[in-house]
């Protein structure tokens, strides 16, 4: 399996970044002010790390593109019509890339893996 195929690595990827860059970036920026926002980073770790730990094959690749594809449309949005999140740019460009990569790709590996076998998906493991 490629490693850009790999849900499972860049679920843990992105549930770790969430976690620790997010709701622990927020803490150190802002304080304990932007507790609804830590609390929704944290949060969204947990899902991430339950559909990279949890789950094997098609449930996985399925959670990863419900989870990561509505996330990558979205920061898309964001970078395209420039909204704003505290007052600075939500998704600012080129800095943004990274994390429409990171989001993106979870997102297509479920997409590709949408319909797989689980039987070819353990015979993979």
């Amino acid at each position: 399996m490629s490693i850009l195929h790999n849900t499972k690595l860049w679920l843990i990827i992105i549930a770790l970044g969430h976690t620790v860059l997010g709701a622990g970036g927020t803490f150190a920026t802002y304080g304990a002010d932007e507790l609804a926002t830590i609390g929704i980073m944290a949060v969204l770790g947990v899902f991430l790390f339950y559909a990279a730990l949890m789950l094997e094959g098609q449930a996985q690749a399925r959670m990863a593109t419900v989870l990561c594809g509505p996330m990558f449309v979205w920061m898309a949005l964001c970078a395209a019509i420039g909204l704003e999140m505290f007052g600075d740019p939500a998704v600012p460009m080129p800095e943004g890339i990274i994390p429409l990569v990171l989001w993106g790709l979870p997102a297509l590996s479920g997409l590709m893996g949408w319909n797989m076998d689980d039987a070819a998906s353990a015979a993979e493991a």
